[in-house]
């Protein structure tokens, strides 16, 4: 996986600090935030308030997060502008603001069909990964990773948690990696829209720090998605279709299995 590319995404303020007591007049490392004006088909589609890096992959993880298309063709960047051109395109719901500022476009996605199934330690191995440059850099942003077949593909840091999800979708996209075989590892709260995020893109597992709300419950379980919050050092809690977690002992149903079955023999 190529290094994460945070050109342009910090700067430095001058700030008096408190330190063992004294007062320090110093320069500390901060987020830049940028809106960038993004564009369907030359048709204006949203602002977004974001770390302007990896525009590219914002752009194309957007329009795809959002169920507005199911390929994208080409992506153009100027300045903190993306013109994202898709001939797919699908029919947009309603937009909704989330309490943090994220934009949804609104809609239900559909149903997920992965058979992928995750180790209990490769959940905490995608935890263990979410850790950007940015983030060491300005304690500001957030991080979101791809993990496929025993590894990180994909990483992303962004001001905005959505915006980190949208870029390592796009990342996905781009490169042609089958996101049906992905599970995404994110800093973040896992609301309804950030859970329709990873539905509509077809990725079948979530794997967070932070903690869910009841409709991203509600929608992980209506659209066959895997949703695993609240990971610590050795625990985590799973909320939707736990047969995908090896070891676990539940079926399709979320009903344990008998002793001796495994999660394993489901193909």
């Amino acid at each position: 996986m190529k290094r994460e590319r945070i050109t342009g995404s910090h700067t430095t303020r001058q700030a008096h600090c408190l330190v063992e007591g004294s007062s320090v007049l110093r320069r500390e490392r901060i987020c830049v935030e940028k809106v960038i004006h993004l564009s369907l088909n030359n048709e204006p589609l949203a602002n977004l308030v974001a770390s302007p890096h990896q525009l590219r992959e914002l752009g194309a993880g957007f329009v795809i997060s959002e169920g507005l298309a199911r390929d994208i063709e080409k992506v153009e960047v100027e300045g903190d502008r993306i013109r994202v051109y898709a001939a797919s395109g699908v029919p947009s719901g309603e937009r909704v603001t989330e309490s943090s500022g994220g934009l949804s476009m609104g809609g239900t996605p559909g149903t997920i069909v992965s058979r992928v199934v995750i180790e209990a330690d490769d959940v905490f191995k995608v935890i263990s990964e979410i850790v950007s440059e940015l983030w060491e850099m300005t304690g500001g942003a957030h991080c979101s990773v791809l993990f496929s077949r025993g590894r990180i593909v994909a990483k992303s840091s962004d001001i905005g948690r959505h915006n980190t999800v949208d870029k390592v979708i796009g990342s996905a996209v781009l490169t042609g990696l089958d996101l049906s075989y992905c599970v995404l590892g994110c800093t973040g709260r896992q609301p309804a829209g950030m859970v329709r995020k990873a539905a509509n893109a077809g990725i079948p597992i979530i794997v967070s720090k932070a903690a869910t709300t009841d409709e991203g419950i509600t929608l992980a379980r209506r659209s066959g998605l895997t949703l695993i919050c609240r990971v610590r050092e050795q625990s985590f809690c799973v909320y939707s279709h736990p047969w995908r977690v090896a070891g676990l002992g539940a079926d399709d149903t979320g009903e344990f299995l008998k002793k001796g079955r495994s999660c394993r023999e489901k193909q």
